[in-house]
């Protein structure tokens, strides 16, 4: 046991024929064992960032007893940033005279910084009394685990073409919570968008968005060429891969190309403008205010009697265009047999195509035509005709 030197003593007296000189004679127990060595441990040795798992114990014991207290007082901090963690109050390990273990406790308490970043270590270490010092390892390792990688996700903007030019749709890409090391993540167009680059937008190339450290967002834009085609809203993706130090949360963002074109009008013109009764043919034509991204079908019809329409009676417009002169309707006039009779003040007549032995009696009505309005004319009170026996026509006055 290692141990102080030691003395012992003998005492000379009651001597005879003789006197005492030197009566005390002390002897020297000179230790020879060598001072013991003090070896720190920890429990455990990786503790988590926070939660429940966030504390670890140091004890010290000896090689062998001694007949001293030893004292360790324990230290911490090699390697690790100010504030990672924190050190119980009591920092004195205390091994009694011939044990070979401490009794009590040195905690370390791991602290949160929310912020991600590498695992760090925590070197333990600490002066010893009344020992041959602290024997190997001197420093003893502490793991902090980090809570995990933070996570990207990319939003998912909207933006009007506009007329003309070129507007830009901006993507966010945000990293929840910061880094305390940069994150670098890969984007590229993706493949399910409906707009179609080259015309509705420049084509996205590839590449890399990086964070710096303690940055939470960044950016990147599309161009978006503006146009006057009515057209359906349209979709272009942005795709992010291959992060690093990072998860992906929200891979895909999905912007929006809001068309903010009015749907086109149509106009039907005929030419001639002016057809024969009786089968005189006229084309009709269609012709859009604007283009559009669709097909636009026109329909042709015509009023009951006063013509016929053919049975190209379907223009189609093409996307893009606004007419389709090789896509026309024709209109043919139909001959009613009625004559155009203008009366102001005048005479009905009737003819029968031969007499009859009986008076002929005709009911007489009018209606308003095409050109004529209900009170534009009227018939007298005589509402008939009456053609006497073996005559073949009479006569009846009208109003206007």
């Amino acid at each position: 046991m290692d141990e102080p030197h030691e003395t012992v003593e003998v005492v000379l007296s009651g001597a005879t024929r003789a006197r005492l000189g030197t009566a005390t004679g002390t002897g020297t127990i000179t230790d020879d064992d060598a001072a013991p060595t003090v070896t720190l441990a920890l429990s455990p040795a990786s503790i988590a960032e926070s939660g429940a798992s966030n504390k670890s114990t140091v004890t010290a014991s000896l090689d062998r007893a001694s007949s001293q207290a030893t004292t360790v007082s324990a230290t911490a901090g090699t390697h690790a940033v100010s504030g990672d963690f924190a050190l119980s109050a009591n920092k004195m390990l205390t091994i009694a005279a011939g044990a070979t273990a401490s009794m009590g406790t040195v905690e370390i308490t791991a602290q949160d910084n929310v912020q991600d970043e590498p695992d760090k270590t925590v070197r333990v270490t600490g002066t010893a009394t009344n020992s041959q010092g602290i024997g190997q390892p001197a420093a003893v390792p502490l793991t902090i685990t980090d809570d995990g990688a933070p996570a990207l996700a990319i939003d998912a903007p909207s933006v009007a073409e506009g007329d003309s030019g070129s507007t830009a749709p901006t993507f966010t890409v945000t990293l929840t919570p910061a880094s305390g090391q940069e994150v670098t993540v890969n984007y590229a167009e993706g493949p399910d968008g409906t707009a179609t680059a080259g015309t509705d937008y420049t084509a996205l190339a590839g590449g890399t968005l990086t964070f710096a450290a303690g940055a939470t967002s960044r950016t990147l834009t599309v161009a978006v060429t503006g146009d006057t085609v009515d057209e359906p809203h349209e979709t272009v993706e942005v795709v992010l891969s291959e992060a690093t130090n990072a998860a992906i949360g929200m891979a895909t963002g999905t912007g929006t190309i809001s068309d903010d074109d009015d749907a086109p009008t149509g106009t039907l013109a005929a030419a001639p403008a002016s057809i024969a009764e009786n089968g005189g043919t006229a084309t009709v034509t269609a012709t859009l205010s604007h283009a559009s991204s669709a097909e636009t079908t026109v329909t042709v019809t015509a009023g009951a009697g006063l013509y016929t329409v053919g049975s190209d009676a379907t223009i189609v417009i093409a996307a893009g265009s606004m007419t389709d002169v090789a896509d026309m309707a024709t209109i043919t006039a139909v001959d009613d047999a009625i004559d155009n009779v203008t009366v102001r003040r005048g005479t009905v007549t009737a003819n029968l195509s031969g007499a009859s032995s009986a008076a002929v009696t005709l009911a007489v009505t009018a209606a308003a035509g095409t050109h004529a309005q209900a009170g534009d004319f009227r018939l007298s009170s005589a509402w008939t005709l009456t053609l006497a026996a073996g005559a073949t026509h009479g006569r009846g006055r009208t109003r206007r």
